[in-house]
């Protein structure tokens, strides 16, 4: 009985470790992480929290919206809902073309099969000033306006507990308005607006931040969020490729697949090798 408990509760520990670890590491940590696990509890069973339903669900829209089923992004798309579950606010953080705008849209369309309906707002926050984002308060006649940020915040605590929402902000990520947002992604939840009002938000709402780096934000910003972090492993250019074939008119998708094989990768290669 007690060896059963103890091999129940390493596998307790060892999930808990990798649901906490492995979102944020490059595909060759993750690869030495792996490792360091085997060495730590040698003989233990390796299993991760299995969302079958969901994971379905994911196939499913991978299917529909004619992706292709990379088994790491699928990963990174549980580890993201994961995140969701824990933190309020998640940061998805990669090279542009790395799938991150397409991780959050298949896990919402995957949650909305199994009937979670979850409204998004999504705005980039680098594309307006301050004021704009987060509103602003006119000194003469001491009248506040909304920002989009502060829009969005509204819209959201008026949902209902059971329906989740997700606030995302698409762009890079600057301590000008992120440092506004900390007490918002702590466990306060709370949002303070230059006028003095407070906006109170519930575990139903996320903030997430899509960006392709980290050089700018704070370690009081970082450490309060969960990561998913994804590198040029995670997707292909072939992957990519593929599906924009499948969009095609059928009748061209094979001549384009030849003309591709013969001068896209080719030049792609060519240009590949000059950069370096």
């Amino acid at each position: 009985g007690q060896e059963c408990g103890q091999e129940l509760e390493e596998q307790v520990l060892i999930k808990a470790l990798r649901i906490n670890t492995l979102s944020k590491l490059t595909h060759s940590d993750t690869a030495a992480f792996n490792a360091l696990i085997g060495d730590v509890f040698p003989g233990a069973k390796v299993t991760d929290v299995a969302y079958e339903k969901l994971e379905e669900a994911v196939m499913s829209v991978l299917a529909e919206e004619k992706l292709e089923v990379l088994n790491l992004q699928v990963r990174k798309i549980m580890q993201f809902y994961e995140a969701t579950m824990q933190r309020m606010g998640v940061m998805i953080v990669g090279p542009s073309g790395c799938g991150k705008s397409t991780i959050w849209k298949v896990l919402q369309k995957a949650l909305g099969k199994l009937g979670k309906r979850i409204p998004t707002y999504v705005m980039n926050p680098k594309s307006m000033p301050r004021e704009q984002l987060l509103g602003h308060m006119d000194m003469d006649t001491r009248e506040w306006f909304d920002g989009v940020l502060t829009a969005s915040a509204r819209k959201v605590v008026r949902e209902p507990p059971d329906v989740k929402s997700w606030i995302i902000c698409d762009g890079d990520i600057d301590p000008e308005w992120v440092e506004s947002l900390n007490s918002v992604l702590d466990d306060n939840r709370l949002l303070t607006m230059p006028s003095g009002e407070r906006i109170q938000f519930g575990p139903n709402v996320n903030f997430l931040f899509e960006t392709h780096d980290l050089k700018f934000a704070s370690p009081a910003t970082v450490s309060r969020m969960g990561m998913i972090f994804l590198d040029e492993e995670s997707s292909d250019v072939r992957c990519i490729v593929s599906c924009w074939l499948r969009k095609q008119p059928e009748e061209v998708q094979m001549k384009l697949s030849g003309w591709m094989e013969d001068y896209f990768f080719q030049a792609l290669d060519w240009v590949l090798v000059q950069d370096a």
